[in-house]
């Protein structure tokens, strides 16, 4: 179940164009940017990958489930299983494991994309509804009137902003993480481990900002599919897509630009 497996860099153009902006100090876009054009097969597949459909399907049923009083039965409709009312820790473990339950039941097997989704879908839910929860430990009414404020649209467009800022930073660092920690001393780019681990908070920062050119998209999609005719697996198959290729040519655009 998505096993993610960290090597070097693989030889080639692309890849060495990726090393040598590390090596010469570019800028943490240009980084973004050149990984993400060595890296385009990986997106390219994350765009048809079933898992990551599944986590966004269940992230939109999610939210939609918020807007009806019986949040867990309606949950439940979608083998999210939770107590009555949820706290938020059962809520994302609930989550989590009907993602892993559609692997095990449709013997779909999980990608490192798609679990790299996985947990970037189960972190914003984390955030976005503890931010909203407003108390350290929420009861399920709190929950439930947070989660409530993720079903409007504007509410999914900032959960969808938080699960794309964070699926591209996994994916990034995928790539990344190995060769950015050879880096690390000496005559390297950086200089101490906290010049590295600053790179990382920049890295997370720039994640941030490309994704914002989906956030818009995903609360018009999310509206207009729940009031035609309900959020279906190929609607969310379709949104993924689009909103993939987008980032993709963002993160590019981005770093073509601080090149």
């Amino acid at each position: 179940m998505g096993s993610i497996r960290l090597g070097a860099l693989p030889d080639t153009k692309p890849w060495r164009a990726v090393i040598g902006r590390i090596a010469d100090g570019a800028s943490v876009a240009a980084v973004a940017g050149a990984t993400s054009a060595a890296a385009v097969r990986g997106l390219r597949l994350s765009k048809a990958d079933p898992g990551v459909t599944r986590v966004l399907y269940l992230l939109a049923h999610t939210a939609l489930g918020a807007r009806r009083d019986d949040f867990a039965a309606a949950l439940g409709e979608h083998q999210i299983a939770v107590p009555d009312p949820p706290g938020l820790f059962d809520l994302t473990a609930g989550y989590a494991a009907a993602v892993r339950r559609w692997h095990l039941e449709t013997r779909t097997p999980q990608t490192d994309l798609g679990h790299m989704a996985a947990l970037a879908a189960t972190e914003a839910l984390t955030q976005c509804v503890g931010a909203r929860s407003g108390t350290l430990f929420p009861t399920g009414q709190e929950v439930h009137r947070a989660a409530r404020e993720l079903s409007t649209r504007n509410g999914f467009a900032l959960l969808a902003h938080e699960f794309y800022a964070r699926f591209t930073r996994r994916f990034l660092l995928y790539h990344l993480s190995r060769e950015l920690s050879q880096h690390v001393g000496g005559n390297g780019r950086f200089a101490t481990p906290g010049e590295h681990n600053a790179f990382l908070a920049d890295l997370d920062t720039h994640c941030r900002e490309a994704a914002v050119i989906v956030r818009e998209y995903a609360g018009g999609w999310y509206s207009k599919a729940k009031f035609e005719a309900g959020i279906t697996a190929e609607q969310a198959g379709r949104f993924s897509a689009y909103s993939l290729t987008k980032l993709r040519r963002e993160l590019e655009v981005r770093g073509a630009a601080n090149g």
